[in-house]
């Protein structure tokens, strides 16, 4: 039964988007770090509205609340780009610094978003028809996508980031939480579940938190 799973999951980035709101006041602004919270914040609702789909029931409601699901999929993770470029910037490249590197950031990120939408969001939300597993009501794309390209571009480049943070600044655990997601993908488990991927994502988004935070105390520990 995932219902359980998936409910739990939602508490947990109910925990997590308040932290990231509290760090957001205590910054006073949205920086570029902040970015992981939009990233909970839809990841919340997806895992949410998977939670309580048997409860709303088949039909109308669950379908039109099911396509915010792929809307802040597409919407929200590349701008997870810029968070690896963030890191970077923090912690003290040369080359971060610079606003073309910043430039190429948010082009990457905006390419990402057009491709997600016109590749996956809009055949996607098109074609949801609702499938029973696990226990759980979820409305799931019939159509056929381009593939996960986003998301492996995405992750790539936070797993790139997180590689240079772990010789810049000894810090090991957002590379740790970007490798979780990929091998978790990778390697199928002998678990009956269709939340396992969101639990990578937990992993995840809670290992670029802990490194924004690590960033605020500590973002001039560097190694020349």
């Amino acid at each position: 039964m995932d219902m359980p799973i998936y409910a739990a999951l939602a508490c947990a980035y109910l925990v997590l988007i308040a932290f990231g709101w509290s760090r957001v006041r205590e910054q006073g602004d949205f920086s570029y770090s902040s970015i992981p919270l939009l990233v909970a914040l839809g990841l919340f609702y997806d895992n949410a509205i998977i939670a309580a789909g048997e409860w709303i029931g088949e039909g109308r409601t669950l379908r039109f609340l099911s396509t915010f699901r792929y809307w802040t999929h597409a919407l929200f993770t590349p701008a997870l780009v810029l968070f690896a470029w963030d890191t970077l910037r923090r912690a003290d490249l040369r080359w971060a610094q610079h606003p073309w590197s910043r430039g190429a950031a948010w082009l990457v990120t905006l390419g990402l978003v057009a491709y997600q939408t016109f590749t996956a969001a809009l055949p996607e939300t098109a074609s949801l028809a609702p499938l029973r597993e696990y226990g759980v009501l979820r409305y799931v794309p019939q159509a056929e996508t381009g593939g996960p390209l986003m998301v492996i571009v995405t992750s790539m480049l936070l797993l790139a980031a997180g590689l240079i943070l772990a010789f810049r600044q000894r810090w090991i655990w957002m590379a740790a939480g970007t490798a979780a997601l990929f091998v978790g993908r990778m390697i199928p488990l002998p678990f009956e579940s269709s939340a396992l991927t969101n639990i990578y994502e937990l992993i995840l988004i809670v290992s670029l938190w802990v490194t924004a935070r690590h960033q605020d105390h500590s973002s001039r520990w560097t190694v020349r």
